[in-house]
């Protein structure tokens, strides 16, 4: 377990040591708090330090166990992803937006030729939403869109890792597949308003640069592929003041003579807080297939969604899908690079969350 001692790591920390019999070290740049994790779950104190920004050691490291779950920021993924196949071991990892997703594709045939079987994107967001895509489609004989909506409610002070992902999430290019090709667009834009399920109800959605218009027309036969997020309001407009006083710029700038990044600094400060215990959040999908069966115009919808209080909702449904992820892993595949989409049974998966009190609803019109 990479970044283990983490946010989303902890939480699939605890489910691989409840539902699973493997044994689980956790590598972190943060030995005693990765201790401090086990002790508190009443399991062995494995643990390795372990810097995932040191390329050459990160290999020697992960030769030495069968499956590594990467649980750190995304922007190490592509790294972690050479490392593994470099140490010859099998990889999941939580996802990363589709520039980096593409480069772990393209080391497909590196995997396969060191046996490594990879499966990138794991978390709720890609991971379970393209496992319910797949599951969706192949329940019609022919499907022409896959629209994927996401509404999340913890707000940027979470942790400093929220703050990071909500600025990557924002800025730059997205890209959606219509009508069979990719197209980009600019991340925070094509706002549009989607009904979640009761009692979330509409919401601004907008697009932000995720992978699953890359990685499910790979699985599915689909003209059409989006993926839009949407906040709160205020925590909309948070994201906006900030981006537009460009703190989500790495360019550091003098402060009584020191280089302070604004975007470090904004993460340090803003995510600091953390959610208090009587704070309330949610992460809520809707995940909407639409084509025809038996020559009919049909649709399948899957919604679902977690709470959670005094803690970020989106840590427990994400730690716990790359748990199962993991797992799954584990116990055989292909080598190769394959999404969640390819390398996974989609009812076998889902059937593995509703046995952890997971539900999902699904509705078939």
């Amino acid at each position: 377990m990479l970044g283990g001692a983490g946010e989303m790591g902890s939480t699939a920390v605890a489910d691989l040591l409840a539902w699973t019999e493997h044994e689980v070290t956790l590598g972190d740049v943060r030995p005693d708090a990765a201790a401090e994790l086990m002790r508190r779950l009443g399991a062995p104190e494995r643990v390795v330090a372990v810097d995932v920004e040191a390329p050459g050691e990160l290999a020697d490291v992960l030769a030495r166990f069968d499956v590594v779950l990467n649980a750190t920021y995304m922007r190490h993924n592509v790294p972690v992803t050479d490392a593994a196949i470099a140490a010859g071991v099998h990889l999941v990892d939580l996802g990363s937006y589709y520039q980096e997703t593409v480069q772990q594709l393209e080391r497909d045939a590196a995997a396969h030729r060191a046996g490594c079987r990879i499966v990138p994107g794991c978390g709720v967001a890609p991971g379970l939403t393209n496992i319910l895509a797949r599951l969706g489609a192949d329940g019609l004989d022919r499907v022409e869109t896959i629209g994927i909506y996401s509404y999340i409610t913890h707000p940027l002070w979470t942790s400093p890792g929220i703050v990071v992902t909500r600025f990557d999430a924002s800025t730059g290019t997205s890209v959606v597949f219509e009508d069979g090709v990719l197209v980009e667009r600019p991340s925070f834009g094509d706002v549009e308003t989607i009904a979640f399920p009761h009692p979330y109800g509409e919401q601004e959605v907008h697009l932000v640069p995720h992978p699953e218009p890359v990685t499910l027309p790979r699985a599915i036969d689909v003209r059409n592929v989006v993926f839009k997020v949407g906040y709160p309001p205020d925590e909309t407009r948070r994201i906006e003041v900030l981006l537009e006083l460009g703190f989500d710029r790495d360019e550091p700038f003098l402060v009584d003579g020191s280089a302070v990044s604004p975007r470090r600094f904004a993460a340090a400060y803003v995510g600091r807080r953390g959610i208090g215990p009587g704070e309330r959040s949610a992460n809520v999908k809707h995940v909407r297939v639409e084509g025809w069966r038996d020559g009919a115009r049909a649709r399948v919808v899957f919604d679902f969604a977690v709470e959670e209080t005094g803690r970020s909702a989106s840590s427990r449904i994400t730690g716990t899908v790359a748990a199962i992820a993991a797992d799954e892993v584990a116990r055989g595949g292909v080598a190769g690079v394959r999404p969640p989409e390819e390398a996974f049974d989609p009812a076998a998966f889902v059937a593995a969350l509703e046995r952890r009190g997971l539900r999902i609803d699904r509705h078939d019109g």
